[in-house]
C-alpha cells in the first residue's frame, strides 16, 4: 500500500469510528461497525489500530490537533485572545470526541490529558488578554483557567444529557455571558461576540 493510500484509509478509519462511536457509544460500537462504515476490511483497521481503544484514543488526539490548528486560523482572524477563546470552546464541541472523553471507559489518561490540553490553552489565551489589559485584574490566572474549563466541561456534560442538538451550544452561549462579563473589562465585553460564529 502505498503511503497515500495509507493516510487515506486512516483517516477514513477515524471518521467512520467518529460516526459509529456517536451513533452507538464506545461501548456497543464494534470494530465490525467501523469497518462496514470506512468500507475496509478488518486487516485495513488491524493495520491501523491495534485495537477498538487505540482507534479511540487515535480519534481523540486528531481532534486535539485539529482543535490546535483551530487555535492557529483564529489567531489569524481575531486581534482578542478572548474572542480566541470563546470560538475555540465552539470548535472543542465534536460529539464523539465528548462521548470518548466524558462518558466512555477509555482511558482516565486520555481525559486527563485532554483536559490538560484545554486547561493550559485557556491559560494561555488569558495571559495573553491580560498582556492587553482585557481583563478586570490580573488574578490567579490558572485558577481562573481551571474555573473556566470547569464551567465549559459542565456544559458540555449537562448538555450531552439533553435531547437536543443544541443543547451543548446553548450551554456554552450560558458560560459566555455569566463568566466573561466577571472578568472582563466593559469595553472589552462590549466588543465580544458569544454566540457560535457564524
Amino acid at each position: 500500500m502505498d503511503p497515500q493510500t495509507a493516510v487515506t484509509t486512516r483517516d477514513e478509519l477515524l471518521a467512520a469510528a467518529a460516526e459509529v462511536f456517536e451513533r452507538d457509544g464506545y461501548v456497543r460500537a464494534t470494530v465490525d461497525d467501523v469497518c462496514l462504515r470506512a468500507g475496509v476490511t478488518k486487516g485495513a483497521l488491524y493495520g491501523h489500530f491495534s485495537s477498538k481503544k487505540a482507534l479511540a484514543v487515535a480519534l481523540v488526539e486528531a481532534h486535539a490537533r485539529e482543535w490546535a490548528r483551530a487555535r492557529e486560523r483564529l489567531q489569524r482572524v481575531h486581534r482578542s485572545p478572548l474572542q480566541v477563546l470563546v470560538d475555540l470552546g465552539y470548535a472543542a464541541d465534536d460529539p464523539a470526541v465528548r462521548r470518548l472523553v466524558f462518558r466512555s471507559p477509555v482511558s482516565e489518561e486520555v481525559a486527563e490529558r485532554q483536559l490538560a490540553r484545554w486547561r493550559s490553552t485557556v491559560h494561555d489565551l488569558l495571559r495573553g488578554a491580560a498582556a492587553r489589559g482585557e481583563l478586570r485584574e490580573d488574578g490567579d490566572l490558572p485558577a481562573l483557567a481551571e474555573g473556566l474549563v470547569a464551567e465549559l466541561v459542565g456544559a458540555h456534560l449537562v448538555g450531552m444529557g439533553v435531547d437536543a442538538a443544541d443543547a451543548v451550544t446553548r450551554g456554552l452561549v450560558r458560560v459566555w455571558r455569566s463568566w466573561l462579563p466577571a472578568v472582563v473589562r466593559p469595553e472589552v465585553w462590549a466588543g465580544l461576540r458569544v454566540e457560535p460564529p457564524r
